[in-house]
């Protein structure tokens, strides 16, 4: 009979509140053996918490790794509100969460379960970014810096909700704001895999191609019954441009929508600032330097200039 294998977690994940349906463990004084520190249905209370505070590491046994996850996920809210914790360590569970979640839809974005599931991931990164007054530097650190549609999506709603939150956006105005971003991309699911992740210059074939992309994410959204024409719109027009000759519509202007605006300039920054599979990522610095100087016209400057003073910040 093969021997019981454990995985250490951090004990500041267990909510106080909240009831385990897996058991937690913790090594003996001589750290030879496994000890039961609280049984799988057990509440969470006040007396246990005291208990963890004197606790030096908590585990799982690997079979109970996905009740703990899923446990891990049912709690984000309590975890991102948790002010003992590190805002980059809390950052980084949620980008975590967010990642799996994203991932999934990307696979079955006309799934109403999935789109369900993204709303949390906004609330939680909401939550990080109200609770801490230097979260946009903790977030920055764990955004991914090698490039994929889903991980892209999360860091472009990192960058708009900091930036959103910046510019005075509150309450559900921020939530509808974060949703658009986090669903910007949405129409990349239905553009051919070979040309999202081409290892060089697209074709012009191609780049018609992806250029599909913000139409058909709204398409998906319609059809997800989202109704909120900020989200529509933020969806939509992210590939507009202030003078005009954007697409998916070519609009100019005040046509363009605040959100598609917000989204726009973040969508651009973490495109530069990341790893492509046919060029290196750039430093902050220089991917503001370059939408400064050579994105007049694209992007609303105003707005840029703002995100640039929310960085230094």
């Amino acid at each position: 009979m093969s021997q019981k294998k454990y995985t250490s977690i951090d004990k500041r994940l267990i909510t106080e509140g909240s009831r385990i349906d897996f058991d937690l463990f913790l090594t003996n004084e001589t750290k030879t053996a496994m000890s039961l520190f609280l049984q799988s249905d057990s509440a969470v209370d006040g007396n246990a918490k005291v208990k963890l505070r004197e606790v030096e590491m908590l585990y799982v046994s690997e079979e109970d790794i996905p009740r703990y996850k899923e446990y891990v996920g049912h709690h984000l809210q309590s975890i991102a509100q948790n002010s003992d914790m590190p805002t980059e360590q809390k950052g980084r569970i949620v980008y975590e969460k967010a990642a799996e979640v994203l991932d999934s839809m990307f696979k079955n974005p006309e799934s109403l379960e999935n789109i369900k599931n993204v709303q949390p991931v906004v609330d939680n990164f909401i939550s990080i970014i109200l609770h801490d007054d230097c979260a946009i530097k903790s977030l920055m650190k764990i955004t991914a810096h090698d490039y994929y549609t889903h991980t892209h999506s999360i860091n472009v709603s990192v960058y708009t909700l900091s930036f959103g939150s910046f510019l005075g956006i509150e309450g559900k105005d921020l939530e509808a704001l974060g949703m658009a971003a986090i669903l910007h991309d949405l129409g990349k699911s239905k553009v051919d895999y070979e040309i999202i992740n081409k290892n060089g210059k697209l074709s012009d074939d191609e780049f018609t191609q992806m250029k599909k992309h913000p139409a058909l994410g709204h398409e998906i959204a319609l059809k997800l019954g989202i109704t909120d024409v900020r989200i529509l719109s933020g969806i939509r027009h992210h590939h507009e441009k202030i003078e005009g000759g954007g697409y998916p519509d070519n609009l100019k202007g005040d046509q363009i929508s605040q959100f598609a605006r917000i989204i726009g300039i973040c969508d651009v920054f973490d495109a530069l600032s990341t790893k492509r599979s046919y060029k290196d990522p750039m430093s902050s610095f220089e991917s503001l330097s370059l939408m400064k100087q050579q994105m007049v016209g694209h992007l609303d400057m105003d707005m840029v200039r703002k995100f640039i003073k929310m960085l230094r910040k």
